[in-house]
């Protein structure tokens, strides 16, 4: 069953003590065009429009910055309404440091050095991180231990990692390891259920601005923080 929330402003007028209804106003808070209303709107009040010019299109809008270093005039922001919420994406570059990578080990043999590969990408918000994790323990026992929200974890062949990376001495003896295996399989991973929706996004490829990275958002609180979050380093940039 779908959830539609509604901001809902009334006016009274009081006389003799009985107040009387003078007006209702009823707005849609979630879905994509009202949440492209509350994103520009909360641009505005963090002064994004001081430093970033706007462009509009049918399908989006883009910000860019109005005096930009050599080899930065592509789009630091777009925002694009969708059915399903608001999709914002941000330069990869300002994201990278912001986010937890989750990776897939392959070991090594014979004829193959070791490598490790994507299996996604997140971007916890600071206000729920614990929250976070707790409920990211029903999928994966033991993942609070992490207690990281930036940067990568691996999260398979865990003692073969350590080995190869020289945080095992060679006599040690492998059945006697600690090291926690979090799934076993690529297939095994689902990053739309790590934990609670609410606490994270996920980030994917921006097929549009291959140079960005794209979160969808459906709420206003998760639209608030991300924005607020990113919405300040974007202005920091010189």
């Amino acid at each position: 069953m779908s959830k539609i929330i509604y901001d809902v402003i009334q006016r009274f007028e009081v006389e003799n003590g009985v107040p009387r209804l003078v007006s209702t106003n009823i707005q849609v808070i979630e879905g994509g065009e009202d949440l492209m209303s509350l994103a520009t709107n909360l641009l505005d009040k963090l002064g994004f429009y001081d430093k970033f010019e706007e462009s509009r299109t049918s399908q989006y809008v883009g910000y860019k910055l109005k005096n930009p270093k050599k080899g930065a005039k592509r789009y630091q922001l777009v925002l694009t309404p969708r059915k399903e919420g608001l999709c914002v994406s941000v330069s990869r570059d300002v994201l990278e440091n912001n986010i937890l990578c989750l990776e897939y080990f392959h070991g090594s043999d014979p004829y193959n050095e070791p490598y490790s590969s994507i299996l996604g990408k997140i971007w916890i918000l600071p206000s729920k991180e614990n929250i976070f994790y707790k409920s990211m323990q029903l999928r994966y026992p033991n993942f609070v231990e992490i207690g990281a929200t930036t940067g990568s974890f691996t999260l398979n062949k865990r003692d073969e990692l350590e080995y190869y990376l020289g945080d095992i001495s060679d006599d040690s003896d492998f059945r006697d390891l600690k090291a926690q295996n979090f799934i076993n399989l690529p297939e095994e991973f689902d990053i739309t259920s790590l934990g609670s929706s609410n606490c994270y996004l996920v980030i994917n490829d921006d097929k549009l601005f291959p140079y960005s990275w794209q979160v969808c958002i459906t709420s206003s609180e998760v639209l608030k923080e991300f924005l607020g979050y990113f919405g300040k380093i974007l202005m920091e940039q010189q």
